[in-house]
């Protein structure tokens, strides 16, 4: 068992790497095209495309995996089956009627936007609602059928679709002076294409839908998870509208204002939050194990596994913003050139590991049914989320946007290992591997810093492997020995 979870992670995880690489290269390449200011005015739309997005296609996909892996371990299939059938029409049912009421009456988008840039490229992108509320649904049901290598190879299809689509408007110069609105509408074709393909996928694997029923059962376990995320998206909605104004409030032009969002928002935070292909490969390979052990032996029986978790994932997210903290300037200029976003990499980096391990605590405790406690913590966090950046954002610009995400991230990492403590009695121990490793990062990234002054003729790329380098020997030199016991003690356990 333990094996096959070893393996299914890091199959996941292997494809997971390679979409994000996709990924991120091909943005990289759109930052560099379409400059700053581009960016900022496609970031600000998608933001709050999203906050729409998640009333259909968050909480409940999320909650149907669970449940098809709960109900599958206690063989009943019908039930699973029927559920499927009722998510589909309520997630199609809730975006559709988004996306006709914008449609409709679009004087109603003055409302969200001041920018007329941005009312156009959230137009655009509003079919995408439907596309994307079918596509997580069906996505859900591989998930919770335990098909990892599937469901991860769906979101590789995902982010190669969106290539073809943004072939397809490169090659008919649609919007060719208008960057932003064509890659709304490159994302809108490759979404409607994947959707086609999950679709045809699902009918190839056997996957059958029966009578819709348990429409509450599925509803009211989902909407606490959807709440949430709609709060949290609304916080991102907020911040990109908001901060924008704050820094002009604080003496900014407004161009100067969207470009630097665009760059914390489209340069900087894909970077820093690197750690979550980690955590995105534990969580496909969790959520359905830990469902299915809670059915049938309880709440405490994924303990051993939630620990491991935590700990594996602040480690591995504390090397990674070792290596940003200590070369953060130097990978935005190689991969953006651009050094104002390496100074902004370099002081977001310093909250990956809070950030990484409340985002792991969030899910486990949606995992373990506790829904509407994280929904409450969600609440508290926003409330210190938005006040940090009012306080802060005159007097530090940009860089209130990271110390507002720290602030989120550290009230909800603290109630919510209150809360797992409560739901599985377990060890909350790892915290203190997880407050070591994040600040033994912070020093030790700053040592690289001073460090790297002696090699800093060489080329930019050699630099930053030969800082990367340093990091993983000492990482390593503390990892391994401390792995040796680890199996050690496992091996001394299983004899007696």
């Amino acid at each position: 068992m333990a094996n096959s979870f070893v393996k299914s992670f890091f199959k996941v995880t292997s494809i997971s790497i390679i979409t994000r690489a996709v990924s991120f290269i091909f943005h990289i390449y759109l930052s560099r095209i379409f400059g700053a200011l581009n960016i900022g005015i496609y970031s600000i739309a998608s933001s709050v495309f999203m906050m729409f997005a998640c009333f259909a296609a968050s909480g409940f996909p999320v909650t149907l995996s669970r449940k098809i892996a709960h109900y599958d371990a206690l063989g009943e299939y019908d039930h699973s089956n029927s559920m499927l059938t009722s998510t589909l029409l309520i997630t199609a049912g809730i975006s559709t009627t988004i996306c006709l009421f914008f449609n409709l009456l679009p004087s109603s988008l003055n409302l969200l936007f001041s920018n007329p840039k941005c009312r156009e490229v959230f137009r655009i992108l509003s079919p995408t609602l439907i596309s994307t509320a079918i596509y997580a649904t069906f996505r859900a049901w591989f998930w919770g059928k335990k098909k990892y290598t599937t469901y991860s190879l769906l979101e590789f299809a995902d982010e190669a679709f969106l290539l073809v689509g943004v072939a397809i408007i490169w090659i008919t110069k649609f919007y060719s002076s208008e960057p932003y609105n064509a890659f709304a509408l490159a994302n809108v074709l490759g979404d409607v294409f994947c959707m086609i393909i999950i679709v045809i996928m699902f009918i190839a694997f056997g996957g059958k839908m029966k009578k819709p029923q348990f429409a509450g059962e599925i509803t009211n376990a989902s909407l606490p998870i959807t709440t949430t995320r709609i709060i949290a998206s609304l916080m991102s909605s907020v911040v990109a509208l908001m901060l924008p104004s704050l820094l002009v409030h604080g003496g900014m032009s407004i161009d100067m204002a969207t470009a630097d969002y665009g760059r914390m928002s489209s340069m900087v935070l894909p970077i820093a939050l690197a750690p979550n292909t980690i955590i995105g490969s534990l969580l496909v390979i969790m959520i359905p194990e830990i469902a299915s052990l809670v059915a049938k032996q309880g709440k405490s029986a994924g303990n051993n596994k939630i620990k491991n978790a935590m700990i594996f994932t602040s480690l591995v997210s504390a090397f990674l913003m070792t290596i940003f903290i200590s070369s953060g300037e130097d990978i935005a200029v190689m991969f953006y050139n651009d050094s104002e976003a390496g100074k902004m990499l370099v002081i977001t980096a310093m909250i990956i590991v809070p950030l990484v391990i409340n985002q792991l605590s969030v899910s486990l405790l949606n995992t373990l049914g506790r829904e509407k406690t994280t929904f409450a913590t969600s609440i508290f966090c926003s409330i210190g989320l938005v006040i940090t950046l009012v306080i802060f954002a005159k007097p530090i610009g940009i860089y209130a946007y990271p110390v507002a995400l720290l602030v989120y991230h550290t009230i909800g990492l603290i109630l919510n290992t209150i809360n797992l403590k409560k739901s599985t009695n377990i060890s909350v121990k790892y915290l203190i591997v997880c407050g070591i490793s994040c600040l033994a990062s912070i020093g030790l990234g700053y040592l690289v810093r001073i460090i790297s002054l002696s090699y800093q003729e060489v080329n930019i790329f050699l630099r930053i492997c030969i800082s990367t380098l340093i990091i993983t020997f000492i990482f390593a030199s503390f990892a391994i020995p401390k792995f040796i016991k680890y199996k050690g003690l496992k091996k001394e356990n299983k004899a007696n």
